[in-house]
């Protein structure tokens, strides 16, 4: 609104000027002119416009040092132009002004301000976290292009599938790729209206590993960031498969969830009293209290429910799944765990997502061996014809779990006492390993282990984004803990409330030693994710710009008074009214001209 008026206010006072020099032109004529009144004519008209300006926007005024300008990251070399104080902190070296290492030392070198004017792209934590009472004005310069936010996937287990997440700015047109360690692109895909996209990976060996995010357009790398990923296998999740039959279901999916890390015990009953697989487990509470999971058929959850239930009251998480087509007694259990489920009891063909490129999908096998062939399903391959029950599993306290390519819900999961009971529909899901969908067949049981696993102690990694040279805080220490870099040194926090702060002088994993425990967290190199860094200083300086606090209330005296502007532009305007009508400076027209 402030420029429009400008703008117009000035169009006035131009097409003002020119009807005097029109006039003026005329007048000549008739011998008229006066150059003395045309020149105060021509001094009112823009003086009268400016005063109106003036009182519309009163000026601001600086008293003393009451305002104090500070330049930021991606601050222009022209911001300097102003009377009042100038700083620039370390990231805006190239801006002018008066070179400083911190805000604190600004506002040191001019006491008595009132308020803080931040040009560019905003406080780091260093500066925003310690600044006074003071009154805050934020004027952002152009936002940021390429990848402005992480979501790392934290701790995974291994062989399990995780997402990343990301946004990015200027998202039409531009592609972003996950990458391993091994620089084979496992997923890619463009970013929404938004700029918001999912990416997967698998992880697979225990330990650190640090993935790739690259973000290109047209052809051109745009940005690109490191994934930290902690794949953690310390202590394998205990799990039991129960099975009312021998089949290809039971045995595929014990050979999986022993590759994914797990501790697979599975007992089948063969009839007339045969058990199958590892040694017999007896099915009470004591028994069942041993393991994390279990994934039982609805052909044994009659015999085992009590003690099952009993379990998972005490927090193991249980998966019920039908090994062929429900019967009525086995939909009624179900229901009486609290599952709603409408339908038929005949098996219907679930809609499956086109197989993923061949190369992303070559990625997320590994590398192949006799159960994994290389002759893996392509786009084109024909679909694997994988059954579900015709019922949708729902009901008020339940959670969607997994959703076929329809939208059609295939697991829900809800909770009891401390455990979590999840139920599949989807019959012989082992077929997706027989035609190359191994990578769905994972995705699918490690959504639902996940979901009801028992709860483990793990090492804690933080997934927040923290850069190299600068400082970060860390939480949850119990008493005096050290920090190890990646160089080896090491540095001792005591911590004030739990809290400590640390400042990484490298870039990579560094481990915390608090409490007889392990920490893990990751610190980025100081040139990576600069978009991210940028668009986190300009999010948190907007914040404390316009939040209620009184640092940003503006001071009194932040503007002059518009009294004296208004009673300056009534009396240019009277005086002005008043030559122009009057005949002072007008030249007697001669007889001639009459």
């Amino acid at each position: 609104m402030q420029y429009l008026v400008a703008l117009i206010v000035g169009i006035v006072a131009v097409v003002a000027c020119l009807r005097l020099v029109m006039w003026h032109r005329r007048a000549t004529r008739t011998g008229q002119a006066a150059p003395r009144r045309l020149a105060a004519l021509l001094v009112l008209q823009p003086l009268t416009c400016a005063l109106l300006y003036c009182a519309l926007f009163p000026p601001a005024v600086s008293d003393g040092a009451r305002l104090l300008r500070v330049a930021t990251g991606g601050t222009s070399s022209l911001a300097a132009g102003s009377r009042e104080p100038f700083f620039t902190l370390p990231e805006a070296s190239a801006a002018g002004g008066i070179g400083v290492p911190d805000l604190g030392t600004a506002l040191r070198r001019q006491p008595g301000v009132q308020t803080v004017e931040v040009l560019g792209q905003g406080l780091t934590p260093r500066d925003i976290d310690a600044l006074p009472d003071v009154a805050l004005r934020f004027r952002p310069g152009r936002p940021p292009v390429g990848i402005i936010a992480l979501s790392p996937p934290g701790t995974v287990a291994p062989g399990a599938r995780f997402l990343v997440g990301a946004t990015v700015s200027e998202a039409r047109g531009s592609m972003i790729e996950l990458i391993d360690p091994a620089g084979r692109v496992t997923d890619r895909g463009e970013p929404d209206a938004a700029g918001h996209v999912l990416l997967a990976g698998t992880a697979r060996a225990a330990g650190p590993a640090i993935f790739t995010l690259r973000l290109r357009k047209d052809g051109s790398l745009i940005d690109q960031a490191s994934v930290p990923v902690l794949v953690e296998g310390v202590k394998a999740p205990r799990l039991l498969i129960l099975a009312g039959a021998p089949g290809a279901e039971v045995k595929f999916l014990r050979r999986w969830a022993t590759d994914a890390g797990y501790d697979v015990t599975t007992q089948i009953s063969a009839g007339g009293g045969i058990v199958l697989g590892d040694a017999p487990v007896r099915l009470d509470a004591a028994s069942l209290g041993r393991f994390d999971a279990a994934i039982v058929d609805d052909r044994v959850w009659p015999v085992a429910r009590d003690a099952l239930m009993t379990a998972v009251r005490s927090g193991m998480g249980l998966i019920l799944h039908a090994g062929g087509p429900a019967e009525t007694t086995s939909i009624a259990q179900w229901q009486a765990l609290g599952f709603d489920l409408k339908g038929t009891t005949r098996l219907v063909s679930l809609a499956l997502p086109a197989a993923p490129a061949e190369p992303i999908a070559r990625t997320r096998h590994g590398i192949a061996n006799e159960d994994v062939p290389t002759d893996i399903a392509s786009p084109d391959d024909a679909l694997p014809d994988v059954s579900r029950l015709d019922r949708v599993p729902g009901g008020t306290g339940t959670v969607p779990l997994l959703d076929d390519n329809g939208g059609t819900g295939l697991a829900a999961w809800r909770q009891a006492g401390m455990g979590r009971i999840a139920l599949f529909t989807a019959i012989d899901s082992y077929g997706l390993i027989l035609t190359g969908r191994r990578e769905l067949h994972n995705d699918w049981w490690s959504a639902l282990l996940n979901a009801v696993l028992r709860p483990a102690p793990h090492t804690g990694f933080d997934p927040h984004m923290s850069w190299q040279d600068e400082r970060l805080t860390l939480c949850d220490l119990q008493g005096p803990a050290s920090v190890i870099a990646p160089d080896g040194r090491k540095a001792m926090m005591l911590p004030v409330h739990g809290c400590g702060a640390y400042w990484p002088r490298v870039s990579g994993f560094h481990q915390v030693q608090t409490g007889g425990q392990m920490r893990i967290f990751y610190v980025h190199p100081r040139n990576e994710l600069g978009a991210a860094r940028q668009m986190r200083d300009r999010t948190a300086t907007m914040l404390r710009a316009s939040d209620g606090s009184p640092n940003a209330k503006a001071p009194t005296g932040e503007r002059a008074s518009p009294w004296i502007w208004w009673i300056g532009w009534m009396a240019a305007s009277l005086l002005l009214w008043w030559l122009e009508r009057s005949r002072l400076g007008r030249k007697a027209v001669p007889q001639s001209a009459m």
